[in-house]
């Protein structure tokens, strides 16, 4: 009798728990879930998150979204809800002219020059004075005026048993891919201000005429001595080629498509727009299938060398818009990124290694990855298009079209600050 009475608990249990679990399927089952409501709550969500973390350094922030259907449509299931928008973000910083010209930075400039007046010729202290007001205008660039940033955000949160969003449980993503699909990570852990403390920009300041005075008039920098008396002027305008960055780009979406005629293949490139480039001084060919050229597809060095240009880089027979489309000893030194970087920063010079941090306009990152062999293969390359001093740090570029878009600091970019120092007149 008592196993009989077991048997019939055992069953009893099982019955409630089926029936429990069908009752809550079912009542989630029937929940009527608002997609168009669902979306406008994670978009009023980020829009919130966004201004928050930009609050503390900018006022008149305005956040717009725009979900980006063609990369994820809105999911709802299983107790979750998820989108995917394109952001756009206009705000002015609240630094003044007078705080700019107190940076740190240029403070540590500034130091290193009072410091060695007295060892430096007119030519150096002039030299020294033209890199601390050529940094003070970037600087002081930025004051007033009404800035823009644009990136890929994921919104994914739990649902309530309502259906509404539990807000509590919203988390935030960012897509950092350069190219192809999407690269999810948490906005949290990326969005953070990477600036140093005062002194430590100070010290930065300081390191950096410091180098560029040791490099300038080291003995080694050309074939011939360099007399201490050679004025050197920078030629390269990071402002200017930033300006043409902007000019010549656009915040692409994924639908945004080329497709290019590659080793007889079609070839698709997402998140390219070519209605925004220099079409009329940098032509690209269609051929009569209307599939554009290999160079369409893989534009990324091309639109930098074309902002650099534009910015005061001096070309010579290597590095010129004639040698566009036609290699030199089988080097590509204006589209390849692997040519252009070896030749920036190992022949001429004109590129020094940088951190993240001492990024500045018209300053390039290089993407990096590794080949079937373990080498280190440089295969993408954008150009600072706003430095804000706060910490992070935008970018223009082609191949994936981006304009003012986030790129976090990483170890898969290589950083370099550009210049073109030259003997004044």
């Amino acid at each position: 009798m008592k196993e009989f009475y077991k048997v019939l608990l055992i069953a009893v249990i099982i019955v409630t728990i089926t029936v429990g679990f069908s009752v809550r399927n079912f009542a989630n089952a029937n929940i009527p879930y608002d997609t168009k409501a669902l979306s406008q709550e994670l978009s009023n969500a980020l829009k919130e998150w966004y201004s928050s973390i930009r609050a503390t350094d900018y006022k008149n922030i305005t956040v717009k979204t725009l979900l980006a259907d063609d990369i994820q449509p809105v999911k709802i299931g299983d107790g979750k809800a998820e989108a995917v928008f394109c952001i756009k973000t206009t705000m002015i910083p609240k630094a003044t002219l007078e705080e700019a010209s107190q940076f740190p930075f240029l403070k540590g400039m500034q130091r290193y020059l009072n410091e060695n007046r007295k060892k430096l010729t007119p030519a150096q202290i002039k030299t020294v004075e033209l890199a601390i007001k050529a940094r003070s205008d970037s600087f002081k660039d930025i004051v007033g005026k009404l800035h823009e940033e644009n990136g890929i955000f994921k919104v994914v949160c739990n649902l309530a048993s309502d259906g509404t969003i539990d807000k509590n449980s919203i988390k935030i993503f960012y897509d950092v891919s350069v190219t192809g699909r999407p690269t999810w990570e948490n906005a949290n852990n990326l969005f953070t201000s990477t600036i140093t403390n005062s002194n430590e920009e100070e010290e930065r300041g300081y390191k950096e005429v410091k180098d560029l005075i040791e490099r300038l008039y080291s003995q080694n920098t050309f074939a011939n001595q360099i007399s201490p008396d050679s004025l050197y002027q920078n030629l390269y305008h990071g402002l200017n080629a930033a300006y043409y960055a902007d000019d010549y780009t656009s915040e692409a979406p994924q639908s945004k498509t080329i497709t290019c005629w590659i080793d007889n293949n079609p070839v698709v490139s997402n998140y390219t727009d070519t209605g925004y480039w220099n079409n009329a001084q940098y032509h690209l060919t269609q051929y009569s299938n209307g599939y554009y050229e290999q160079l369409a597809c893989n534009n990324c060095a091309d639109f930098v060398s074309q902002a650099m240009y534009y910015g005061g880089m001096q070309t010579d027979s290597y590095w010129n818009p004639q040698n566009r489309k036609t290699s030199v000893g089988g080097k590509w030194y204006w589209v390849n990124v692997g040519d252009l970087t070896y030749y920036m920063w190992k022949e001429r010079g004109d590129w020094n290694d940088s951190s993240y941090s001492s990024l500045a306009f018209g300053d390039v990152a290089v993407h990096w990855g590794y080949d079937w062999y373990g080498n280190i293969v440089r295969d993408h390359i954008v150009i600072v298009d706003y430095p804000n001093y706060y910490g992070y740090y935008l970018f223009a570029g082609h191949t994936k079209d981006v304009e003012l878009h986030y790129y976090p600091q990483t170890s898969q970019w290589f950083y370099y600050n550009v210049s073109c120092w030259r003997f004044g007149p």
